[in-house]
Parts: structure tokens; C-alpha cells; sequence
């Protein structure tokens, strides 16, 4: 029997994933889905009959010649708000076992970071019978699929893609070449997909199946993978629990990225506070798009420039980002119910900022990008999503910026 990192009993399983889903929220650079979503979600299907444990698996402790399948939710995070249970995914995972003429499954595997992304993987996980694999293809939450290790570094098969709807409607998707560039299978994969979203039965939202690894241990060759991910989650959840975040100060946070290996040195620094001014945002093929505005001291004013996951922080005083990505860009606000972490979702009502936010302290940080991003196809990637976005300069590391 295949050994696991940690097992969470039937009576601990709401608490331990809203532990995940706290700490996936602060590493999803603001996507990945809401975190009040990823709660509903938690709250509805624990509220169920729910018997059996789960278990998460470390990658070093996966046996040779074991398999797995990498799921998620794919749409605009204020429509994956009406999700409601893992079914549909694991009515996907049937059929793309049946595309794949397969018998079974070992392992479920989280798509990327994110409240949504990693409840959605222990779930569908927890509902099968399955563990779940602790890692995922991006350390953070990405807008699109060619920003996932799974397809770009290692090399899988977008073949097939099964998108399914909680109203039972199937699409299965493949493309007729996909193994000379797998970055370039993604993307057009990505082409395919986001279409579908618009469909009616659809409503902007899906489960998403792809990505077959019929031997896991592959998932260890470098840049492959960023391992570890869902039990950081889970620590980094539990401190901010605890957390007091008294005048922008949140060092209990700062002082755990110390103890672990997932993000690279400085790890984690902050970069501006202030108040929160605005957000606006447009939900259109599946993402939500927009600005939010920071008003800090001596006039500055800030902008994180968002397509789902925040992507560029911006200051009015300076001629280039303070962050970009691959870096991630999250935010804590000293909100009046200690919650602190947020979704680019979470923080608006309909297009614009929560009345009850504005005028709130937000601190920003700058988080050390995992060091998959940096093979030149995941560059590539990167430079074409900050292109859309108004960016043409080159990507630069926040901590570079920092030294000069």
C-alpha cells in the first residue's frame, strides 16, 4: 500500500480543507476561484453523509507504474461560484477513462494553487476513494493551460479533454497533433475549450479532466512538477488563522515561507500598503478581468492588473511593474471579520469593489515564483499573457528589481 503524508478522518475533513483553502487563497495570486466559494462547496458536501478518509500522498512516496489525472474547474471565477459538488468531474474522470481505454486511476492531481483548484481535487479525490497527490502544475493560480508544468515541462498528452457541466452535459476535445510542442498543444487546447464555456449549458464554467500520467513517478523529473504544495496549504492556512494582523503586520506568515522549499529566496516580501480605493472588472470567455486601485503614502497610487490571477502590480510613480508574473502578487486585508485573505473574486459585488471594503488597509506582496516558470517555454507563455495585458518589456523578477 501506497504510503501518504497525511490522512484527514471523515469529522476533520471541513476544517483541514478550509485550512487548504485559506492557504491556497494567499498563493493564487488572486485566482484559482473564490474562497468563499471553495467554503460553500465544503459546506455543502460535508453536510452530506461523507465516510472513508483522505489521503495525501507525497510525490517521493508514489510507487513506479502508478497513474493519475489532473482535474479542475476551468472558467470565470464569479460563475465557478455556483459550484456545488465534485460529480461532474467524476462523471469526467469516467469518461476519460473510457477514451483512454482504462481501468482504473490511482491518483487524483491538483491542476494548479487555488481556494477552488485544491478543495475541488481533494474532493473529487475524497468522493472516488482516491488520494490525492500533493503537488500541482503551477505553484500559484495561471489563466491559461499553457502556464501548467503538466502539458509545457513535462510533456503530456492534452488528449483527450473531457469538460463536463453539473447539468450532465459532456464535451470531449483533442487535437489532431499534440506531441511535437506540448506549450503549443495547450494553447490551442485552451482555443478549444474556452468556447465551450460560452455555451449555454455551460454558463461560463466547467470541470475539466486532462492530463494522464499513466506512470506518476514522472512527475518527479525537474520542473515537471512543484511538489509539497497542498500540505504548505494546509500549514500556511492554519497560521493565518491564528494570525492577529495588527497594523499590517502579519510576520507570523512571512516567518513560515522560512521553513519550506516550494518558493525560492527571498520567498516572500512586502511590497506596498494602503487603502483599498476600487476594483472593477468584466467577465467575458471565461475570465473576469480588471483593476484594482491602492491609494499608499506620499500620493502613490497602485494598480494590480488582473485576467482571473493578479498579473501586474503597477506603481504611479514608476516606469515598470513592481511585480509581474510568473512572481505572484497576494494581498491580505485587515477586514473587520479577520479574515484577511481574499480572491480578486471575494473582494467584488457584481463588477465593482464591496462597499465594505472600500477604504480598508490591504498590504501586498511579492512571492518568489517557483523555478518551473523559468524554462524558456513557460517564459514564452508568460510574456504572451503580459503582452494582452499591455505589457512589452521584459519579464523581471521582483527581487531583481528590489537589488537594483
Amino acid at each position: 500500500m501506497t504510503k501518504c503524508s497525511v490522512e484527514i478522518l471523515p469529522n476533520e475533513l471541513q476544517n483541514e480543507l478550509q485550512k487548504i483553502a485559506l492557504g491556497a487563497c494567499f498563493l493564487g495570486s488572486g485566482g484559482g476561484g473564490g474562497l468563499k466559494t471553495s467554503f460553500d462547496y465544503l459546506n455543502k458536501y460535508c453536510n452530506g453523509e461523507i465516510t472513508g478518509n483522505l489521503k495525501i500522498t507525497d510525490l517521493k512516496d508514489a510507487k513506479t507504474g502508478e497513474s493519475g489525472v489532473v482535474v479542475a474547474y476551468m472558467g470565470a471565477p464569479q460563475k465557478v461560484g455556483t459550484v456545488k459538488c465534485p460529480d461532474a468531474i467524476c462523471e469526467g474522470i469516467e469518461k476519460f477513462k473510457k477514451c483512454k481505454g482504462i481501468k482504473d486511476i490511482n491518483y487524483i492531481i491538483p491542476i494548479e494553487i487555488g481556494p477552488v483548484s485544491m478543495v475541488t481535487a481533494c474532493l473529487t479525490a475524497h468522493k472516488m476513494g482516491k488520494p490525492v497527490l500533493n503537488v500541482d502544475g503551477a505553484g500559484r493560480a495561471v489563466p491559461t493551460l499553457d502556464l501548467i508544468t503538466f502539458g509545457t515541462n513535462a510533456g503530456a498528452s492534452v488528449n483527450p479533454t473531457i469538460l463536463c457541466s453539473e447539468n450532465n452535459h459532456q464535451i470531449t476535445l483533442e487535437i489532431s497533433d499534440d506531441t511535437d510542442d506540448c506549450s503549443d498543444a495547450a494553447s490551442k487546447m485552451e482555443s478549444l475549450a474556452r468556447p465551450v464555456l460560452n455555451m449555454a449549458e455551460f454558463d461560463q464554467k466547467a470541470g475539466l479532466v486532462m492530463w494522464y500520467f499513466p506512470d506518476i513517478t514522472e512527475l518527479r523529473d525537474s520542473n515537471a512538477s512543484v511538489p509539497g504544495t497542498l500540505t504548505f496549504c494546509q500549514k500556511l492556512g492554519s497560521t493565518i488563522q491564528s494570525v492577529k494582523g495588527e497594523n499590517g503586520d502579519f510576520s507570523e506568515i512571512e516567518e513560515l515561507f522560512k521553513s519550506q522549499s516550494i518558493y525560492p529566496e527571498p520567498f516572500i516580501k512586502k511590497i506596498c500598503q494602503g487603502e483599498l480605493v476600487s476594483a472593477t472588472t468584466l467577465t467575458a470567455g471565461g475570465f473576469d478581468e480588471g483593476i484594482i486601485t491602492i491609494k499608499g503614502d506620499c500620493k502613490h497610487l497602485y494598480k494590480i492588473i488582473f485576467q482571473n490571477e493578479s498579473l501586474i502590480l503597477w506603481d504611479s510613480k514608476s516606469a515598470k511593474p513592481l511585480v509581474m508574473a510568473p512572481d505572484l502578487i497576494s494581498y491580505l486585508i485587515e477586514d473587520d471579520n479577520g479574515q484577511y485573505v481574499f480572491s480578486n473574486g471575494d473582494i467584488m459585488d457584481g463588477d465593482a469593489l464591496k462597499k465594505d471594503l472600500v477604504g480598508k488597509d490591504i498590504v501586498v506582496y511579492g512571492i518568489a515564483a517557483p523555478k518551473v516558470f523559468w524554462t524558456s517555454e513557460m517564459q514564452s507563455n508568460i510574456m504572451r499573457v503580459l503582452n494582452a495585458l499591455g505589457y512589452y518589456g521584459k519579464i523581471e523578477s521582483f527581487y531583481e528589481s528590489l537589488e537594483k
